[in-house]
């Protein structure tokens, strides 16, 4: 095997190290991703309690409000009634009070009914506050925990970078050029050693004197079938 070929194939170890470090800092991001969507969720889900606590609320204001009333015309009902003595005025006032009473008693019950459900949808809010908290320490926790990986694969990704230019310079310039090219493409291997008479990638046949020129002189050829730099072993 030729010293170019050799220092190639180092150069493309390196550079499979650095595919399989830049693979493991892309996984990184997902699972924060991930767990933003959860927080996300639990945040809408949150917003979403205190929006019908808020509309209960609201609800409950204009109920009373209304109770208000009603409980004001029934006093001065009573009162009319009191001060009455026409048998037309008082079956009118004795209509107003009953009516009134009716309006009350319903209102009791739906203000009832509202508390009801005022008081499970905090219970609601104060669980759903919690699960987003909870949410919230965990991607802290996990942040630091991917940043402390991001950090490790990072310099380890410098250092074969660094080791992986050394060995280059070793390569041939138009031989490297050639191989960039290749590897950009690909993102794996490149460069693979006949076997037999065939590309050991994708086992197109070579030609007889191709690969016959190919062992005699150590050169590296395209495959014909795949795009793959070849070379012949010893």
């Amino acid at each position: 095997m030729k010293p170019d070929v050799a220092a190639l194939l180092e150069v493309q170890a390196d550079d499979l190290k650095t595919y399989g470090i830049e693979d493991r800092l892309g996984a990184l991001a997902p699972r924060l991703a991930a767990l933003e969507k959860d927080r996300l969720k639990a945040v809408d889900a949150l917003a979403a309690s205190q929006k019908q606590v808020a509309d209960e609320e609201k609800r409950l204001r204009d109920v009373q409000d209304r109770l208000r009333q009603h409980r004001e015309l029934l006093d001065k009902s009573e009162k009319l009634l009191g001060q009455v003595s026409a048998p037309r005025e008082a079956a009118a006032a004795m209509a107003q009070i009953e009516q009134a009473k009716r309006f009350i008693a319903d209102e009791e019950r739906e203000i009832e009914t509202i508390n009801q459900r005022l008081g499970d949808g905090r219970k609601e809010i104060t669980a759903k506050e919690a699960a987003v908290a909870d949410i919230e320490k965990l991607q802290q926790e996990t942040r630091a925990t991917l940043d402390a990986d991001r950090i490790a694969l990072e310099k380890e990704l410098k250092g074969v970078k660094a080791e992986r230019d050394k060995k280059a310079v070793a390569v041939p310039a138009a031989l490297m050029t050639k191989y960039d090219r290749i590897r950009a493409r690909r993102r794996s291997e490149a460069v693979f050693q006949l076997r037999g008479n065939s590309c050991a990638h994708c086992d197109t046949a070579i030609p007889v004197q191709r690969h016959a020129a190919m062992r005699s002189t150590g050169a590296t050829e395209l495959c014909e079938g795949c795009g793959v730099l070849l070379f012949a072993g010893d």
